[in-house]
């Protein structure tokens, strides 16, 4: 009896989950949900490296508005962080992939390589060692 107690918990716990994640694919975001995932995704003018969320600054409250404006009358965010790109230099917290920005997206990489590869020098000259 215990373990059919335990297996209907285990799949209820299952399913349950399931509903969840099923919930968090199909789910519809909502306007506020876009305006805010646009929000992050732009600098304030005012602040260094913060987002237009996250600033306190009257500037960044005025762009969020902005933002939730030309979401609300229909533009696709390519549309408002282009419009946004014109007037501000930089606006971009994650900036497009092109020449100028190539070394912003492939530095990580090289960087993680490098240090994998210490890493691993570093332990095959540990196991060349004799223990004495």
């Amino acid at each position: 009896m215990p373990d059919t107690r335990k297996a209907i918990a285990t799949l209820a716990t299952l399913f349950l989950a399931g509903v969840v994640v099923w919930g968090l694919v199909i789910g519809e975001t909502g306007a506020r949900d876009r305006v805010d995932a646009l929000g992050s995704r732009i600098r304030c003018p005012v602040c260094q490296g913060e987002s237009i969320t996250d600033s306190p600054t009257p500037y960044a409250q005025d762009i969020l508005a902005f933002v939730e404006e030309k979401v609300d009358e229909g533009w696709t965010d390519e549309q408002i962080l282009d419009y946004l790109e014109d007037r501000f230099d930089g606006i971009r917290l994650d900036p497009r992939f092109s020449g100028t920005t190539v070394l912003l997206w492939l530095l990580p990489l090289g960087v993680a390589g490098a240090g994998a590869t210490l890493a691993a020098r570093r332990l095959m000259r540990r196991e060349e060692r004799p223990n004495v």
